[in-house]
């Protein structure tokens, strides 16, 4: 009555689980290079806004400022794209940060498993030795009995 052998199974789900980790790290990475991305692309609107004023401050031509207004409106569409590439991307490291609970979750719920299969298994060794010892007892008392 061995118990089933979880080795095998045990090792699927830890590479499982390393698999997740290692998904993660690289959405987090991917979600680290679109914030930076975005925090330039919000310091050169930063920028054009504030050289639209120091232009309006010093004074300048209608056509600057319209070069500026048509600058800052592709800077803008820009600074949304990036911003919906990071929401997007949260939601892809939330996905992978779920994928890596679920496989931790059933790896140590598969070594709980084993360690509840063995201490069965050694209880049940245990009950055996008793059972072969109570045996060798008896069958020694009687061989006394009979000797006497």
């Amino acid at each position: 009555m061995k118990p089933f052998a979880l080795h095998s199974v045990l090792r699927y789900r830890r590479q499982l689980e390393d698999a997740a980790r290692q998904e993660l790290h690289r959405a987090l990475q991917a979600e680290a290079r679109l914030l930076e991305t975005l925090a330039r692309v919000q310091t050169d609107l930063a920028e054009l806004y504030a050289g639209l004023d120091r232009d309006r401050a010093e004074g300048t031509t209608a056509d600057r400022l319209v070069l500026f207004a048509h600058r800052i409106s592709l800077v803008r569409e820009q600074e949304q794209r990036r911003l919906k590439d990071v929401a997007r991307q949260r939601q892809q490291v939330e996905q992978k940060r779920q994928v890596l609970v679920k496989a931790s979750t059933d790896r140590r719920i598969l070594e709980k498993l084993r360690d509840q299969q063995n201490t069965n298994y050694r209880q049940y060794l245990d009950r055996k030795e008793t059972e072969m010892l109570d045996e060798i007892a008896v069958l020694s008392h009687e061989r006394r009995q009979v000797g006497q």
